[in-house]
């Protein structure tokens, strides 16, 4: 890459998760000497109620382009709705003035639907990170898709996923499948630094539940099926871990947070550093919910997973996962099961590829030369081999 001009790439985070998943990579693409990077901040991540996580990014030295706040006051699909119009008036502003060279999003998130849709119409090359999966349970899934097409370039985490992105219609040479970030991060992670947060002094499970954005299940409903399985299990800790600001999840948090203030078994965290996360699933019975990192990084761990219900419907996922039905009885078979199912072997993770954040950094570069010799950014539909078709009949 020539390095007399650097190029602008622009990194969009609205949670946690996304945020903690790229961090490596991030680091890599920040002390290229070829790269201007720049962290575009939005959702949780800038409400205090969700812990104010913009200060760890901050703390970690990278550079904020921006702050979008989105006052997210209701999780209502309305309040949800006026999320996404706030991402999408601030962004379409800030994408006005700063004409980046690339901009990366990961996931499937409300709001970063806003994000790709203001950067598109301003013709800002989009790298998609984690396209091609499949939620059925969630409107993650419909926004997934959705940010595929706006976007130029995707890294997947599995072949599988390669794939279905290419089966809508983008050009095999621009779908890389690399694997999940989140994956390698278990690895890589230095567990020998004291973790910020102490963890119980008896066996427990870490709990980290969703709603079901997509389903006509009750949130409350399916929380308490949860709790009341958790409840007739003695003998062990508790840790929940907030949910995600998605629909209803005030919804979940609240019935969470009453049901630990009356339990001394039971212990909240509304946020954790991502290191402080691995360390305390790693030392886990297993990680109970329906949360992505049961299917993608509690394998790499070496830590089971009791997945309940539908959200992670159609993913990917290892031997080490048990799913279940979000039902009292259910829950509480595979609690019990839990302290006999074999720890997974870290690399027998399909989500896992050595190196991976290397591989994202490499990648990245070979796709900015791309677009600095390739300045209409034509994107065309490409059609499937009609053999393929045939085959599937």
């Amino acid at each position: 890459m020539d390095t007399s001009t650097k190029s602008k790439v622009a990194f969009a985070t609205g949670s946690r998760a996304d945020y903690g998943i790229v961090r490596r990579y991030l680091k890599l693409l920040d002390d290229d000497p070829a790269i201007d990077l720049s962290i575009l901040v939005t959702g949780a991540l800038l409400e205090q109620a969700y812990g104010h996580q913009v200060d760890i990014v901050k703390e970690d030295g990278f550079s904020i382009g921006v702050e979008v706040p989105l006052g997210i006051d209701s999780l209502s699909e309305i309040g949800v709705a006026h999320s996404m119009a706030r991402a999408l008036e601030g962004f379409s502003a800030h994408f006005a003035d700063n004409k980046y060279d690339l901009l990366i999003i990961l996931g499937d998130r409300y709001e970063m639907l806003s994000v790709a849709t203001a950067a598109a119409m301003q013709r800002i090359p989009i790298l998609h990170i984690h396209g091609g999966e499949a939620t059925f349970a969630n409107y993650d899934e419909f926004i997934r898709h959705a940010i595929t097409k706006m976007s130029l370039y995707h890294f997947t985490a599995t072949e599988e996923y390669r794939r279905r992105v290419i089966q809508l219609g983008e050009e095999p040479d621009r779908v890389f499948n690399l694997g999940a970030l989140g994956a390698e991060n278990c690895l890589a992670a230095d567990f020998d630094k004291s973790p910020s947060r102490p963890l119980p002094q008896r066996d427990y499970f870490v709990v980290l539940f969703h709603p079901e954005t997509m389903s006509t299940a009750d949130p409350l409903a399916q929380t308490q099926e949860l709790l009341g399985a958790i409840s007739e299990l003695e003998g062990y800790d508790y840790v929940f871990i907030g949910s995600n600001a998605d629909t209803h999840s005030d919804v979940v948090r609240a019935a969470v947070q009453d049901f630990v203030a009356s339990n001394d078994n039971a212990h909240y965290y509304e946020n954790l550093r991502t290191r402080d996360y691995h360390h305390l699933v790693q030392h886990a019975q297993a990680l109970v919910g329906n949360s992505s990192s049961g299917l993608i990084e509690a394998p790499s761990l070496g830590v089971c997973t009791i997945n309940i219900g539908h959200r992670q419907d159609g993913r990917v996922r290892g031997k080490s996962v048990l799913d279940v039905k979000c039902l009292k009885d259910e829950i509480s078979i595979a609690l019990r099961q839990a302290g006999s199912m074999p720890a997974p072997d870290p690399l027998d993770n399909p989500y896992y590829q050595p190196q991976t954040a290397e591989k994202y950094h490499e990648k990245t570069c070979e796709i900015l030369n791309r677009v600095a010799n390739d300045a209409s950014m034509t994107k065309v539909f490409w059609d499937m081999p009609m053999e393929v078709f045939i085959d599937h009949k």
